[in-house]
């Protein structure tokens, strides 16, 4: 079911359907399109390719992500390679929900990110940490600033002092 789920969406990013038409196949055949459940099912299955065309979907019809929680398991998670979108989108809704997420996502070894050595995607989940801004954050803010990595906690002093918790 979600390798044809998959070439549905596929079928709607090479622009051979439209949108119409991809929604009424997919409501037709698999009920209404709710991509919360569908990134369970593909979290479920460990589906990166699954789990990146959702993200483009909800990219294309602006979905309103109500299940931060799966957003939250999906950024720890080490078989796709979607966490930079992840943290874009944890960044964007500033839940709380999201600060130790954001903090463990900030200090994963990610094998396709063996190139990053700016260490960008934990900057990102650094910069989302200080969107949220509560006492939370802060606290794992201070964490991310005692890192022996020095681009982890450069980012995480910077953020800090842009916050006025530090000098």
């Amino acid at each position: 079911m979600i390798s044809e789920k998959k070439n549905l969406i596929i079928s709607l990013m090479k622009k051979d359907i439209d949108f119409s038409r991809f929604l009424n196949e997919f409501n037709e055949t698999y009920d209404e399109l709710e991509i919360c459940n569908e990134l369970i099912l593909a979290r479920e299955a460990k589906d990166g390719e699954f789990v990146d065309l959702l993200l483009y979907l909800a990219a294309v019809v602006s979905y309103e992500f109500k299940c931060i929680d799966v957003l939250n398991d999906l950024i720890t998670d080490d078989w796709h390679e979607k966490h930079e979108e992840l943290v874009r989108l944890l960044g964007f809704y500033k839940s709380t929900s999201s600060v130790n997420s954001l903090y463990y996502a900030a200090l994963l070894n990610l094998s396709y990110r063996d190139y990053d050595e700016d260490f960008v995607l934990a900057d990102k989940c650094i910069r989302a940490l200080a969107k949220i801004n509560n006492k939370d954050a802060i606290e794992k803010l201070k964490l991310l600033s005692a890192a022996n990595n020095d681009a982890i906690s450069n980012s995480a002093k910077k953020q800090l002092g842009k916050l006025g918790v530090i000098n």
